[in-house]
Formats: structure tokens, sequence, C-alpha cells
């Protein structure tokens, strides 16, 4: 079963962080800090940080397998194409 996610203000993050740790490590819990209404940082366990990470690794091993295999592309052309992507999609939202 998946961790709820409770959301709470900044200033109880800061007053009450002793029992978030251990809420959070206890995997009951994960908390989103926001601040004047507008999400700022996530507290989740320190296993469940690790498995992201280790998770993410292994992804983007997969992506520098790919890449080693393309061409070599400037940088500033790569950003060229993205940016075009983008604004061609959000075109066609913008008719939908």
């Amino acid at each position: 079963m998946a961790a709820k996610v409770k959301t709470i203000p900044a200033l109880e993050a800061r007053t009450q962080l002793g029992q978030i740790m251990k809420e959070v490590q206890g995997g009951q819990i994960r908390v989103l800090v926001e601040k004047a209404g507008v999400p700022m940082v996530g507290i989740i366990s320190a296993d469940e940080f690790q498995r992201l990470i280790a998770e993410r690794e292994v992804r983007f091993e997969v992506v520098d397998r790919i890449r080693r295999r393309l061409p070599r592309v400037p940088e500033t052309e790569v950003q060229r194409d993205v940016q075009e992507a983008l604004t061609q999609i959000r075109r066609r939202r913008r008719r939908a």
C-alpha cells in the first residue's frame, strides 16, 4: 500500500519536524510542504529516497546507452529542436 500524502504549511513543518520525521520514516506518510499555498518541498523516507535514486540511475543508463549510439549534435541544435517541438504542441492544444 502506498503511503498517504499529507500537505502541511512550512511553519507547521518547522515546528513539527521531529514528529514528521518519525511518521515518514515509518512509511506511514509522505509530506508535501507548502509556503503561501505553493508546494515547495517533499519529505520522504531515506529508504524511498535511495530507491528513487537507484531507479533514476537505471533509467538514465538506458538513455546514456542510446546517446552513445547517436551522432554528436550541438547542444544549441538540440535546444532549438526541443523548443520548436514545444511550440508546435502548444499550437495544437490551442486549436483543440
